[in-house]
């Protein structure tokens, strides 16, 4: 019983969040659900989504005594990795796609074939982060 009672988020935290992801992205909001569990991956798409375009990912627990909330957002193949410290309003931003928005496959003629293998690397690399975190499937 007393565990339960530490998973859940307080209100006024989750109202802060919810604030922090209506700015993300200009006339499309994510709602918070207020039944948010710590450690617990969610998803939520955005309001201007279509067939799932707009999402975001993401993680909230407590580390050194603040609320931090890791974050995936996939907007159409635009992406963005952070994290945001909650009770300080500071946002960092965390290993994310190169290339074309984060897409698998595109092309560029005047990129190189090295510049080309060390995005596709990193690419891979930051997929395989993600998906441990929870944030995207394999």
């Amino acid at each position: 019983m007393m565990e339960e009672e530490v998973k859940k988020i307080a209100k006024p935290i989750l109202a802060r969040l919810q604030v922090h992801f209506d700015g993300l992205i200009p006339r499309n909001l994510f709602l918070v659900n207020p039944d948010i569990r710590l450690k617990k991956v969610n998803k939520t798409y955005g309001s201007t989504s279509v067939k799932d375009s707009i999402s975001i990912a993401f993680k909230v627990f407590i580390f050194e005594d603040q609320y931090i909330c890791e974050y995936f957002l996939n907007a159409n193949g635009y992406t963005e990795h952070r994290r945001y410290n909650i009770d300080r309003d500071q946002v960092e931003m965390l290993e994310n796609f190169e290339g074309q928005f984060g897409a698998e496959d595109f092309e560029d003629d005047d990129m190189d074939y090295e510049e080309f293998t060390r995005i596709r690397k990193h690419n891979d690399k930051v997929r395989k982060l993600l998906i441990k975190k929870g944030f995207m499937r394999k």
